[in-house]
C-alpha cells in the first residue's frame, strides 16, 4: 500500500533537504517538496532527522558463537545504532581456500539479521593477477591487503595488478598492524596513499578501523552506495528517524550515529526493526549484498 511520510528532514551527509516522500512496500517512489494533490494515508515526520540507514565495518562477527550471543552482538553494535548492512570481510591465506571460505562465510551469514557485504583480507603475496581475476569472478566489492613492511609495497608489479582490476576495479583497502600512536597511523595511510595515487590503482585511503559508519566515500568506491545507506527515487526505503532536540539540531549525518540515544525509530526495506526501545529481530533476514560495478559513482584512485 503507497504512502506519503511529509515534513521530512532529511540529513545526508551534511546537506539537509525538508521535502516529503511517496513510498510502497519497500521502495522510494517518489521525493518532492508536497503531494499535496495525492489522496493517500500520510505519516508526519516533523518532529525527528532522518538519515539514510548506516553501513558498519566489522571484521570479527561472533558466528560461531551461541544464537543468544549472536543475537546480542548484533542489537548492541548494528541494530541499536540504526545500522542494517555490515561489511565484513574473509580471511584468506592460500588462493585455493577463495572459493570455499566465501561459501563457508555465507553459511555462516544464513541468520544474519541486517544484510552484509563480503570483501576479502590477504597477505600481499596473494595480491597477483591470477588472484584479482578470481575475485572479479566472484564479485567481490574489495580486497584488503594486511600490510607488515612497506618496503615488501614498493617491488610488487602494480603495473599489472591495475590491468587485472579492469573493468571490475575493486578498491585495494589496506590493513595495518595495530598502533598505538595516531600521528604513526596517519603517517602509514599518508604513504599508502601517497603509494596508491602514483600507481593509479583503485584504493581507499581511509582507516576503516575507525568508530562510526563506514564514509560515503568508501561506500562508493566499494559499490555499497548508492544501493545502501542512500535514500533517492526508485531506491530502497532503508532510514533512521533521530528526536529533533538539542543534541541532534545541529549535526551531519555522521555526528547523528554517535547520538543513538536519540534514534527513535530504524526501518529496514519497508519494515521497522526498531521503534524505541522495542527490537523487531528477524534471524535470518539479511541477504549478501551482490555489487555489481564498485567506484561507479567516483573516481576510485
Amino acid at each position: 500500500m503507497a504512502y506519503i511520510i511529509e515534513n521530512v528532514h532529511l540529513m545526508k551527509g551534511q546537506a539537509f533537504t525538508d521535502m516529503s516522500m511517496l513510498v510502497e512496500g519497500q521502495r522510494i517512489i517518489s521525493a518532492a517538496s508536497q503531494f499535496d494533490r495525492y489522496n493517500y494515508m500520510r505519516m508526519d515526520a516533523d518532529t525527528y532527522v532522518m538519515t539514510p540507514t548506516h553501513v558498519l565495518f566489522d571484521p570479527n562477527l561472533p558466528v560461531k558463537e551461541s544464537f543468544k550471543e549472536r543475537k546480542e552482538y548484533y542489537m548492541k553494535n548494528f541494530i541499536l545504532k540504526g545500522s542494517n548492512v555490515v561489511f565484513t570481510t574473509v580471511k584468506i591465506q592460500f588462493e585455493r581456500q577463495l572459493e570455499e571460505k566465501l561459501k563457508q562465510a555465507k553459511s555462516d551469514l544464513l541468520d544474519s539479521p541486517i544484510d552484509f557485504v563480503l570483501g576479502v583480507s590477504i597477505p600481499p603475496r596473494l595480491l597477483n593477477p591470477g588472484f584479482i581475476r578470481k575475485c572479479k569472478k566472484l564479485k567481490i566489492p574489495a580486497i584488503f591487503l594486511e600490510i607488515d613492511e612497506f618496503d615488501n609495497l614498493k617491488t610488487m608489479p602494480w603495473g599489472w595488478i591495475k590491468e587485472a582490476l579492469f573493468p571490475y576495479n575493486c578498491p585495494i583497502i589496506p590493513v595495518f598492524p595495530e598502533s598505538k600512536h595516531k600521528k604513526g597511523r596517519q603517517i602509514q595511510l599518508d604513504t599508502w596513499s601517497d603509494l596508491m595515487k602514483k600507481e593509479k590503482v583503485p584504493a581507499v585511503h581511509d582507516d576503516l578501523s575507525n568508530p562510526g559508519p563506514v564514509s560515503r566515500s568508501v561506500l562508493k568506491k566499494t559499490g555499497i552506495f548508492p544501493a545502501k545507506s542512500n535514500l533517492h527515487n526508485g531506491g530502497e526505503l532503508s532510514y533512521n528517524l533521530y528526536n529533533i532536540n538539542a543534541d541532534t539540531k545541529h549535526r551531519d549525518e555522521h555526528g547523528l550515529f554517535f547520538q543513538s540515544k536519540h534514534l527513535a525509530v530504524t526501518v529496514d526495506k519497508g519494515r521497522v526493526i526498531r521503534a524505541g526501545s522495542e527490537v523487531y529481530y528477524r534471524p535470518g533476514k539479511g541477504e549478501n549484498v551482490i555489487i555489481r560495478t564498485p567506484g561507479f559513482f567516483t573516481d576510485n584512485y
